[in-house]
């Protein structure tokens, strides 16, 4: 059973170089002030009492939960490892979660998030014509493979809207989450990667005449949002990551609507 985030006594600790606080009880996730995060915490299979791994929810081997005021970017895969000494408790005496909160304000940081894809994103997983991509706020896409041993890394980038939403803010954005889609277990390090990813926490966007159906996910940073349909399969282009601002999306939902004649948008790449 889970208590409310104001319910138990906590001890102060440090993970990962920065402050929380920790017990030992499951706690209810929407009972956590906005501004600060919820993580659950997982011991070793060989020692329950060595902490290391964080998780947003933890099913096996649980050791605590833990809230802190900074959220912490977790791979792809939602798991992140971390050593013993990377966890302490110190001498800090903020034993409740007022008290922590008084103490260290919440703060906000730029992280990615993924998700397996809702049915209602899937036409943003492939091209549109010119009017849609305005209103979607689309920058563009990247087209990418592994190449014939399924370990290799090649890309084309696909501008939309003549590039004129491909600013250095994004150059910087994209470059930060391609990476991060690559380390470890993540869907862009590999065929073989991106296949088991996609069986663990793909949805399946269409599973007729195919025995490795592409599969999508939805990736969010503070002011992009990311659209990446896999497609684990040799001689095949293994991905498409569409990219959107969504400033310029909320700009074009919200500004009045003149009745111009849209301009038909040019392809020169085959849609697969």
């Amino acid at each position: 059973m889970r208590k409310f985030a104001k319910t138990p006594t906590y001890q102060t600790i440090e993970i990962l170089g920065q402050p929380a606080i920790y017990t030992d009880y499951r706690i209810e996730h929407t009972s956590v002030p906005q501004g600060f995060y919820l993580y659950e915490i997982r011991h070793s299979d060989e020692d329950w009492g060595v902490p290391c791994q964080l998780a947003r929810n933890i099913a096996v081997n649980f050791y605590g939960t833990i809230i802190t005021n900074t959220p912490i970017q977790l791979p792809p895969d939602g798991l992140l490892d971390f050593d013993y000494e990377q966890f302490y408790f110190t001498d800090e005496a903020f034993n409740t979660l007022a008290k922590f909160m008084e103490a260290y304000p919440a703060e906000n940081k730029d992280l990615i998030e993924i998700a397996a894809a809702k049915e209602s994103e899937y036409a943003l997983m492939f091209s549109q014509s010119e009017k849609e991509d305005h209103a979607n706020g689309c920058i563009g896409h990247l087209r990418g493979d592994f190449g014939t041993d399924g370990n290799e890394f090649h890309t084309t980038w696909w501008p939309h809207q003549n590039d004129a939403l491909n600013t250095n803010e994004f150059k910087s954005d994209i470059d930060r989450v391609v990476n991060w889609l690559r380390e470890g277990f993540a869907p862009l390090k590999d065929r073989n990667t991106m296949r088991r990813f996609c069986e663990l926490r793909g949805r399946v966007l269409n599973a007729e005449e195919a025995i490795l159906p592409p599969c999508g996910f939805s990736i969010h940073t503070k002011n992009y949002q990311y659209m990446l349909r896999c497609i684990p399969r040799k001689g095949d282009y293994n991905f498409y990551l569409y990219c959107y601002d969504k400033e310029a999306r909320e700009q074009e939902r919200t500004t009045p609507q003149k009745n111009t004649r849209p301009i038909a948008k040019k392809r020169t790449e085959p849609e697969r």
